[in-house]
């Protein structure tokens, strides 16, 4: 016959715990950790830079086509509001000079402020 084994009941046993190994975990956790954070800001400061790089190349270019850009608006200006050009346009329009001895100058009058002793004759 055969012999019939009886399961081995362990719930009572208790494991130690291995007091040397539980000390090199936490010596490698203490390099290995700050080692770790400084990998990790080490190459994420280079990215930055990296990123910090490009940013300012792209404004560059940016700034050099709205430079580009304000000179071909500064002299689309300079070219419509020229006299000769002013002048082809006015007559174009139908006007005709003038005589320059029939022009009126019309001055703005100097800024009249009223003293306090004038305000006060007024109120009376």
């Amino acid at each position: 016959m055969y012999a019939q084994k009886r399961p081995i009941d362990n719930a009572h046993i208790v494991r130690e715990r291995d007091r040397q190994r539980f000390r090199e975990l936490l010596a490698l956790l203490g390099l290995g950790i700050p080692i770790g954070l400084f990998l990790l800001l080490f190459t994420w400061q280079n990215l930055e830079v990296i990123r910090l790089g490009h940013e300012a190349t792209r404004l560059q270019k940016q700034r050099k086509d709205i430079e580009n850009a304000n000179k071909v608006l500064q002299y689309e200006l300079d070219r419509l509001t020229s006299l000769h050009s002013v002048e082809q346009k006015a007559t174009a329009l139908g006007f005709e000079r003038t005589d320059p001895r029939v022009v009126v100058m019309v001055q703005k009058p100097a800024d009249h402020r009223p003293r306090p002793a004038d305000r006060d004759r007024t109120r009376r």
